[in-house]
């Protein structure tokens, strides 16, 4: 349970930011700093609405984009509590590649790990929404889950993120960020299409030019939907299945 009422700052009712919007910013930095932790009850709602001078309303808006993306669970009887992180989108879940792996049980390993400043492209400068000209970190990796390479990863961050370059990129990207840089990813827009593998995709996946390959572009928001990353993959046809579940309305 979380008792210290007092530690949680107040919101900013002169700010031209929604309060309902203030609250849920709050509300996952003190989780993402484990002032709340997984399995802890929530403060009441009344509690925590007299504490912001805010109407329950207000903070249950809030309190519901965070039950809606994982981090807070509802219960009739036991009330609302923390649950273990999840990155979501709308349509199913998503998560960084090691942890992806780890929860299918699958050992990877990283055949190539690059990391570089430089000029974004006009295509990543149009989906992070920067200037011409514009340095970003880029990281570029290689992974494999048996002999042959099954993916090859380019990443590029907003430099709003302030990555340097100079960061253990060999943890978990979004827990990196989360825990480093108080970012934390919640949607992902992601573009799917087979295509056949130019030479340098050939090359890095060490399969035959032309052969077919996955390209997967993700565009990769924060909670006010602001840009984060620009990733671009290519996956083996022959080692990767990308699949999704959806809903039809009834």
């Amino acid at each position: 349970m979380f008792e210290h009422m007092n530690n949680i700052p107040l919101l900013d009712h002169d700010s031209k930011i929604p309060l309902h919007q203030q609250a849920e910013d709050q509300l996952r930095k003190l989780i993402s700093d484990n002032h709340f932790r997984v399995g802890d009850a929530f403060p009441k709602e009344t509690d925590l609405a007299k504490r912001w001078g805010i109407s329950r309303n207000t903070l249950r808006q809030a309190i519901s984009n965070l039950v809606r993306d994982g981090l807070l669970e509802r219960k009739k009887r036991s009330g609302t509590t923390v649950r273990k992180k999840k990155i979501t989108t709308d349509l199913a879940n998503w998560l960084s590649f090691s942890h992806e792996m780890e929860d299918k049980g699958t050992p990877f390993k990283d055949i190539k790990h690059a990391v570089d400043l430089m000029k974004a492209d006009k295509e990543t400068e149009e989906r992070l929404g920067i200037p011409h000209g514009t340095k970003v970190v880029s990281l570029e990796r290689i992974r494999s889950t048996g002999r042959n390479p099954m993916v090859y990863f380019r990443s590029y961050f907003h430099p709003r993120v302030g990555l340097t370059g100079s960061e253990n990129f060999k943890k978990p990207l979004y827990e990196l960020l989360d825990e480093e840089f108080h970012v934390v990813p919640v949607y992902s827009q992601e573009e799917i299409r087979a295509i056949a593998a130019t030479e340098k995709i050939a090359a890095w996946l060490k399969i035959e030019p032309g052969a077919p390959v996955l390209e997967r572009k993700r565009l990769v928001l924060d909670a006010g939907r602001k840009p984060i990353e620009f990733n671009i993959c290519y996956y083996r046809s022959d080692a990767f299945t990308y699949s999704i579940e959806i809903k039809r309305p009834i």
